[in-house]
């Protein structure tokens, strides 16, 4: 078990892909978005892992990215029940196990492990993971049930061996320049609103996937049982579905961000929610927060699958600066963030900056690229670079539990 456990240790890297600085628009973000061949030299074999779950996500997200950055990461096993998802993953990488257990990938040569199942299996896959050694990037929600959450941390604490959630916008480094904003003006809070206009539609991913992906439906069973494991007995039909999609599926991405945002103040979401709506039958939901006197954090999460475009702004209001954050499809290559901040001095004068992303510099790589630096084992590393508000450390296991119980009380909150 020791031999497993060095060989997926993890070690405290620098800032993912960040390079030379270009400035794109007013402003300047990092670049650093190296070819296949253009890794530094000091750059460790390729990270081995277990892909545990190759549907939906796997192939729309993870593994696209994956095959552009065969210098990072490289799949050496695969775990699914369904003989056509490992069919369309091993057609497109070489010499992949099939496996069904975490401790068999291990002598298939796997040394850390991507959770991509459904939300509602996460926890016995991760838990599978850790007694086999293997760090584990976990997909969100990593889970929606405070139980399972205090279990999964209880193990990492027990066996060593890290989870990291899969909150890939924050690896967007447009995303890290708002949460710093956020951040150095603190103290200045009035509001923070996130809205969400979601088509969750096919033309979104179905191009992505190479089978028919599953049609948008109701919950599968074991879903359902972990969704009233999470709420309780005397949830209704309609929190557990709002939970399951607008809440747990979607908005708990920009909870964390907030979270993020807010992190070191001492303000928190979970204990300050003012009310929670849902209408529409469930397919749009909206949340309002006070943290403290000063500050209101309002969030909405609309699906609407007639709309041909995925839409998410976040915009930080303060007593002399906004920041309005707008995001693409998080599946988008060929579009990327942009982050416009108007600031006020003292006599009046205004001044806009605007920053966006370079190309393809996108979360789910940047999430890739942070994620294997950080389960690396670098012989002489050198010094470590200073870390950055926004990146350190990588999102973890308390995280998520601060975000579930954020959702959840506005899920049982819900009329």
């Amino acid at each position: 078990m020791s031999t497993m456990r060095h060989a997926g240790q993890q070690r405290p890297q620098g800032p993912p892909g960040v390079g030379d600085t270009v400035t794109t628009g007013q402003g300047r973000v990092p670049d650093g978005d190296f070819g296949p061949g253009d890794e530094p030299e000091s750059t460790p074999a390729p990270v081995r892992v277990v892909v545990i779950g190759a549907g939906k996500v796997a192939h729309a997200a993870h593994l696209r990215e994956i095959r552009d950055l065969p210098q990072l990461i490289r799949p050496v096993a695969v775990i699914d029940p369904d003989p056509g998802h490992r069919a369309a993953l091993m057609a497109g990488f070489p010499r992949v196990a099939v496996c069904t257990t975490a401790e068999e990938s291990v002598w298939a040569g796997a040394t850390a492990a991507l959770v991509l199942s459904p939300w509602w299996t996460h926890k016995d896959a991760v838990l599978g993971c850790l007694d086999a050694g293997l760090p584990v990037l976990c997909e969100k929600p990593v889970s929606l049930d405070p139980a399972e959450i205090d279990e999964l941390i209880a193990a990492e604490v027990r066996t060593g061996v890290p989870v990291t959630a899969g909150y890939m916008k924050r690896h967007d480094p447009i995303v890290q320049l708002f949460i710093d904003h956020c951040r150095e003006h603190a103290a200045d809070a009035r509001r923070i609103t996130v809205d969400i206009h979601d088509p969750n539609a096919p033309h979104l991913v179905d191009h992505l996937v190479p089978y028919p992906p599953p049609p948008f439906g109701p919950q599968p069973p074991p879903a359902e049982a972990a969704l009233v494991r999470a709420l309780g007995a005397d949830a209704t039909a309609t929190q557990r579905e709002v939970y399951a999609r607008g809440l747990g599926g979607s908005l708990i991405h920009q909870v964390n961000i907030v979270h993020a945002a807010l992190d070191g103040t001492g303000r928190r979401l979970h204990g300050n929610l003012e009310h929670s709506m849902q209408w529409a039958g469930g397919s749009a939901v909206s949340c309002r927060w006070r943290p403290d006197d000063d500050l209101v954090v309002e969030a909405s999460h609309l699906r609407l699958p007639a709309h041909r475009r995925y839409r998410e702004t976040l915009e930080f209001t303060g007593t002399d600066s906004v920041a309005t954050l707008t995001l693409p499809s998080p599946y988008a290559r060929d579009e990327g963030a942009t982050l416009q901040i108007d600031t006020w001095d003292a006599d009046g004068t205004s001044t806009r900056r605007t920053h966006r992303a370079a190309a393809a510099r996108i979360g789910f790589r940047e999430q890739l690229r942070a994620w294997t630096r950080s389960v690396s084992w670098i012989p002489n590393p050198g010094p470590r670079p200073a870390p950055r508000p926004g990146i350190w450390p990588l999102p973890g296991l308390r995280e998520v539990r601060e975000d579930a119980l954020a959702v959840r009380e506005a899920a049982l909150r819900l009329g």
